[in-house]
């Protein structure tokens, strides 16, 4: 286990390092996670991956960190936010598990959660918004099951494979969530 920075129960959370970069351009760039993650109109390449993990290191303003499994230091995700120095305590979260044999394992609920308490109690965040295409069935069920509420419709934001699709924003704020229920299947 390296240096983690926040512990759930079968995950670890752990700062970005370079290094990390082709796994997290990997997922950036699998056409399947492409479909349903904002990650750009373009494949990413390594450089850019490098030079984003560096703006976010050095920043005040942002938490990025590695989603890591316990059971065997595998590198299976990643979630961050931005804007925590925002006088409003509000910040805008990223999240995606691009390990595709962690899905439906609740590795992500876990990881989450342990955030969410670090936003929350830690830094005395406010409120949290995060957005998902609402073609994304799987992450709308995620959010709304760790108890974000659906706020708002961007339509026709999302274009994929010829057609346009909305965007659904969700919030949830400090008093809305619940320290010790950790909503997972297992």
């Amino acid at each position: 286990m390296i240096k983690p920075f926040l512990m759930g129960r079968r995950v670890y959370l752990r700062s970005i390092k370079i290094t990390d970069a082709p796994i997290i351009q990997n997922w950036h760039n699998d056409p399947e996670l492409r479909k349903v993650a904002r990650a750009g109109e373009r494949p990413t390449t390594l450089k850019q991956e490098k030079e984003d993990i560096k703006t976010a290191y050095h920043s005040k303003d942002e938490a990025y960190l590695m989603v890591v499994k316990k059971t065997n230091n595998k590198e299976i995700g990643f979630i961050r936010a931005s804007w925590l120095t925002s006088s409003s305590r509000n910040v805008w979260l990223r999240m995606i598990i691009g390990d595709k044999n962690a899905w439906g394992k609740d590795y992500a609920a876990d990881a989450l959660h342990s955030f969410l308490e670090w936003l929350f109690y830690e830094l005395n965040v406010h409120r949290i918004t995060c957005e998902t295409y609402a073609t994304n069935k799987r992450a709308i069920r995620f959010f709304e099951k760790m108890g974000f509420k659906r706020e708002g419709i961007i339509r026709e934001a999302h274009y994929i494979d010829g057609q346009y699709h909305d965007i659904i924003s969700f919030g949830l704020l400090k008093r809305e969530f619940h320290r010790t229920d950790i909503k997972t299947d297992k």
